[in-house]
């Protein structure tokens, strides 16, 4: 595997700059000036696109690598397209500010976003506060009257923000004990003794998937994974996100290993995660007995890191990126579905940073010809392909689909390094480009508009 890993990471290093030459740059970092780029998050409603991103420029000290808990203000920022990205909005909007020196709104960042497909009302999660991820605890106490609760006073907090008037203007507001809450139950056995199962969270930044086929309350069902320190857990809500629930229950720890993580449905209504994980992806799959309570069991969690078998191999990195399925028709005609998964390939050499290490994002296709391609969570441990994005340093990407049934990619690009503080922070340009099925999967695959494709698929054995 070494030699081919080897020869794959040569022809990278050798393609043009023109690889990623139709990308637009949407947010430009600049370490000289100490304008600081991360983490992209994309939305699309009709025509319109919103790309999200954290400005980490105020961050003055560096001391949780520039994330959330370093000393500064981390503001959520954004712009947005009225013809799928074509062009863009001149000024960047603020979503989420970060301000003062203290408390909740400190700094926001990490987005997770999502656009109801009927009513057009967007909402977006995020990590908020002073806490970073690492020194996040939690704690058994009691409330003014004597109950028992959770002390999150050090714990890394949360934030929720609405816009209901296409991305204009959001109203945010803090709901860190309603997270943490959904798996941390207080009771006179725990009081006292710290045996909070989950002591830091975050949501895992970009897209938020919204179920085409589950709505069992005012909303079609929506999908999100938390970065905790029992792995990735899997959460849903009814409601667009006022209350959420644990996917299998509180106790289900569907990737005990799994960092950062995206959610995707299946074309039957199950549920895909995967998960970051160094060298690959680490997938599992939720299937229902009854979606209207939620019931149902979580398969096993499988890697998928070897390279020669068609792993969705990240050399030498471990690094965040997107899941999506789209229906589509092979070169013969025949309804399929293809996964598609983005994340850095990285490099085949053990490059002395982070930064070097982080390289080459590209885009894992894989085609779906049959319901049996994604029986069990193993099916997405191999049977992959590669379409390289760009070959510079490139770390966490997202994607949505577009109007006009094209892929909507954003990614971090060109990354550097700044000493801020006592610590170095790693920035990127944010960019921006518009993919078709068709050029990812070599003209294998094209989009499938047609309302009975699900129906088709599902009956093709």
């Amino acid at each position: 595997m070494k030699l081919f890993a080897s020869l794959l990471c040569l022809i990278a290093a050798a393609m043009p700059a023109a690889l990623h030459a139709q990308a637009k740059v949407l947010f430009k970092s600049d370490t000289a000036r100490s304008i600081i780029y991360r983490i992209p998050a994309l939305v699309a409603h009709g025509h319109n696109l919103i790309l999200f991103t954290d400005d980490r420029s105020a961050v003055t000290d560096a001391t949780a690598w520039g994330d959330i808990g370093s000393v500064g203000n981390i503001s959520i920022v954004a712009r947005s397209s009225r013809n799928c990205g074509r062009s863009w909005s001149d000024q960047a909007r603020v979503v989420a500010q970060g301000k003062g020196s203290d408390g909740f709104h400190t700094g926001h960042g990490d987005a997770a976003v999502v656009c109801d497909r009927s009513t057009g009302h967007m909402l977006l999660m995020c990590a908020s506060g002073t806490v970073s991820y690492g020194r996040s605890r939690v704690s058994v106490g009691r409330d003014s009257k004597g109950a028992y609760c959770l002390d999150l006073a050090k714990a890394q907090k949360v934030g929720r923000y609405y816009s209901y008037d296409g991305g204009r203007s959001w109203q945010g507001e803090e709901v860190t004990p309603l997270i943490y809450g959904i798996f941390d139950t207080p009771s006179a056995a725990t009081m006292g003794e710290n045996k909070v199962p989950v002591t830091r969270l975050f949501f895992g930044s970009g897209r938020i998937c919204q179920s085409s086929l589950i709505k069992h309350g005012s909303h079609f069902r929506i999908y999100s994974v938390l970065t905790t320190n029992q792995g990735s857990l899997v959460l849903f809500s009814d409601d667009f996100g006022l209350r959420w629930n644990a996917l299998g229950g509180a106790a289900a720890r569907p990737a005990p290993k799994g960092d950062e993580a995206k959610i995707e449905e299946l074309p039957d209504g199950s549920v895909l995660l995967s998960c970051r994980m160094m060298g690959g992806r680490l997938f599992n799959i939720f299937r229902y007995s009854d979606t209207a309570s939620a019931a149902g069991e979580w398969d096993v969690p499988v890697e998928s890191s070897d390279l020669d078998a068609g792993g969705t191999a990240t050399l030498n990195n471990a690094c965040n990126g997107e899941i999506l399925i789209v229906p589509a028709r092979d070169s013969r005609g025949n309804a399929v579905y293809v996964a598609l998964q983005s994340t850095p390939f990285g490099s085949a050499e053990y490059l002395p940073t982070n930064v070097d290490r982080r390289c080459n994002v590209s885009i894992y296709w894989k085609v779906l010809t049959t319901a049996a391609d994604f029986a069990r969570s193993e099916c997405f441990a191999t049977g992959w392909s590669r379409f390289a994005v760009t070959n510079t340093r490139s770390a966490y990407s997202t994607m949505v689909l577009d109007a006009k049934s094209n892929i909507a990619f954003a990614y971090e690009d060109n990354g550097a390094m700044k000493l801020v503080g006592s610590q170095n922070a790693d920035a990127y340009d944010i960019a921006f480009r518009t993919l078709t099925l068709r050029e990812i999967t070599g003209g294998e695959c094209f989009f499938s508009s047609s309302p009975t494709h699900r129906q088709a698929f599902l009956k093709r054995r």
